[in-house]
């Protein structure tokens, strides 16, 4: 189980660059599970729960921050021998600002990259949300080529 907390970025002259996160338990819950009606090496999303908005997230792996974030990351550690479903609860309601779409023996700078696939794919490719989401304080994105977060 993860949890991914709330968020606050697009701060003024730090806009795609500053971003911190809010503490106080309010985020996005995910689990993953091992599951034996999904196809060997691959990911499902099993449930979307939550907030009233949450019925309004698509299923679909290439359509989910999570479950594109989810891909990327089985990529980087090359998981082929196992099944997985994700289950998602939604504890931030959707367009709210807070970040909800913001994964270990990856670094965490690892994990914030695998976020990123999925922010380029629905809102572009900033980790304003997605770095301090990951790490959790306040952080500051140096440079995208080579990827650098503080």
């Amino acid at each position: 189980m993860a949890f991914a907390p709330a968020t606050a970025a697009n701060l003024d002259p730090g806009f795609d660059f500053l971003g911190c996160a809010v503490s106080g338990g309010l985020g996005d819950t995910v689990t993953v599970s091992v599951d034996p009606t999904v196809t060997l090496g691959t990911l499902s999303i099993a449930e979307i729960s939550g907030s009233s908005s949450a019925s309004k997230l698509r299923s679909d792996l290439l359509w989910n921050c999570a479950g594109i974030a989810g891909i990327v990351v089985m990529r980087m550690l090359g998981v082929r021998s196992v099944n997985l479903s994700l289950s998602l609860h939604k504890g931030l309601p959707l367009g709210s600002g807070l970040g909800s779409s913001a994964a270990s023996r990856l670094t965490p700078d690892e994990l914030v990259l695998a976020g990123l696939e999925s922010e380029k794919k629905v809102s572009g490719y900033h980790a304003d949300n997605v770095g301090p989401s990951i790490l959790g304080g306040f952080v500051l994105i140096r440079n995208y080529n080579p990827f650098e977060i503080i």
